[in-house]
């Protein structure tokens, strides 16, 4: 009767499908169709989706199919974790098309060794012309030797990134967070990154090698990088451009920084500041308080909770832009979740490092 019921909801929220497409269920326990989610991947077809019971999964080194749906039972986050353990990285796309759908997992422990794509994306890696959607995925503690402890997207990747979070990944080159290389112009709207780390540049997100990243509406809070942009560093002819964005409270790095006059990052409707290396420094030091962008305290009602939630009165919301710009209802990913004056501010820099060590 459950797997019954929870069929009936799938088919009402799954975009339209050919006749044959059909649901394959993941259930340890042995009651569907597959024990395993890569025997669920490998199971399904073209146009078919396969929905995995809420429980936590120790896989590795799973390999995604085109035109998958793959959806966790409840379609958030938290129903399913995949856990490598440190033995590999947990997923990857390859050659996909934008019709292959991952929604509702929290992938953690991936480990991406040695150099080149090899050591890039600890949680997934976007390889070779690969347009994934992702709405509800999870990132969290996950390494690469080389780029993009979270996700790494790269030769010609573009996937859509709806709703995700990029929590305490670290990389060992660049892009603790995610990162975006040859011709990737990832999408990434609604998501957070927080507390990623790198010794190279871009702790929350780095853009190399001609990669135009766009990110509307994403919060980038407490990311920290040893060489340049603890928020966002732009290489190589990348121009990212990001709207109605928070970059904050970086503990190690400029809050978004351009390394090289090929770089060009544009921003409109953010607010950046609290970064240790400064906000609007170097290339974007003329687009402060230009286009909606200003740089004051959001107001964070907690940076230690799970949403990153300002309060009411923040410079972040609707209503209370500091140049009474029009930026829509708010800026950063999350609303307005608590009443003016109940925000907690960090005091000092020791504080805030504290929080994301």
């Amino acid at each position: 009767m459950r797997r019954a019921a929870l069929s009936v909801i799938f088919i009402l929220l799954l975009p339209l499908a050919t006749a044959s497409a059909r649901t394959w269920w993941v259930i340890p326990g042995g009651t569907g169709d597959a024990l395993t989610i890569q025997a669920g991947i490998d199971l399904a077809g073209a146009g078919d989706t396969v929905v995995v019971e809420c429980g936590t999964y120790y896989e590795h080194e799973i390999v995604m199919k085109d035109s998958v749906y793959l959806a966790s039972e409840t379609g958030g986050a938290s129903c399913v974790v995949i856990d490598a353990q440190g033995l590999g990285r947990v997923m990857l796309c390859d050659s996909l098309s934008g019709q292959a759908k991952i929604d509702g997992f929290t992938l953690t422990g991936g480990s991406a060794t040695g150099t080149g794509h090899a050591g890039s994306g600890g949680g997934m890696a976007c390889l070779n012309y690969s347009s994934p959607f992702l709405s509800y995925v999870y990132f969290v503690e996950n390494s690469a030797d080389h780029m993009g402890g979270g996700l790494f997207c790269g030769n010609v990747s573009s996937p859509s990134i709806n709703f995700c979070h990029f929590v305490d990944n670290e990389a060992g080159y660049g892009g603790g967070g995610l990162a975006s290389e040859y011709y990737s112009p990832a999408s990434i709207g609604r998501s957070k990154f927080q507390g990623n780390t790198t010794p190279g540049d871009g702790g929350g997100v780095l853009c190399d090698e001609m990669s135009w990243v766009y990110l509307s509406r994403c919060t980038l809070v407490g990311n920290a990088a040893g060489g340049r942009g603890g928020g966002l560093c732009a290489s190589e002819n990348s121009d990212p451009n990001l709207v109605r964005c928070l970059i904050a409270f970086s503990t190690d790095g400029e809050g978004v920084y351009a390394t090289n006059p090929g770089s060009d990052i544009a921003l409109s409707c953010c607010d950046v500041f609290g970064n240790a290396d400064g906000d609007w420094v170097d290339s974007v030091a003329d687009q402060e308080n230009v286009d909606g962008n200003f740089g004051q305290d959001p107001l964070l009602c907690d940076i230690t909770a799970d949403f990153l939630y300002v309060e009411a009165c923040s410079p972040c919301v609707d209503g209370y832009h500091p140049y009474g710009h029009d930026c829509g209802s708010y800026i950063g990913a999350s609303p307005a979740g608590c009443q003016c004056g109940e925000a907690t501010e960090p005091a000092t820099w020791g504080t805030i490092k504290a929080i994301y060590r």
